[in-house]
């Protein structure tokens, strides 16, 4: 695949903008990732809930996935017991 730079200089330049408000974003999101990362020291500091747990809380609210997550966990827990652990299940309907 061959790459080419634009050859007309506004092209390059309307570019070269655009790249440095994308980078304006990318420090932005890190800021914010710090800023995640302070609230759930914080978080675990206070309720000794474990940091992995607070982050999925955190995510399942945001995302409102809480069902799906539930389904997820209910076929994972019967596939486990089936496979795993060899216990006698239905057949999952």
């Amino acid at each position: 695949m061959t790459t080419s730079v634009p050859s007309d200089p506004n092209d390059r330049q309307k570019l070269k903008t655009m790249l440095s408000e994308m980078t304006h974003c990318l420090h932005r999101a890190d800021k914010e990732r710090e800023q995640m990362k302070e609230i759930c020291d914080v978080a675990h500091g206070e309720s000794g809930i474990q940091k992995k747990i607070i982050n999925k809380l955190a995510r399942t609210m945001y995302k409102q996935t809480y069902a799906d997550l539930q389904a997820e966990n209910e076929d994972f827990e019967y596939l486990y017991e089936a496979l795993v652990l060899g216990k006698e299940v239905g057949t999952g309907e």
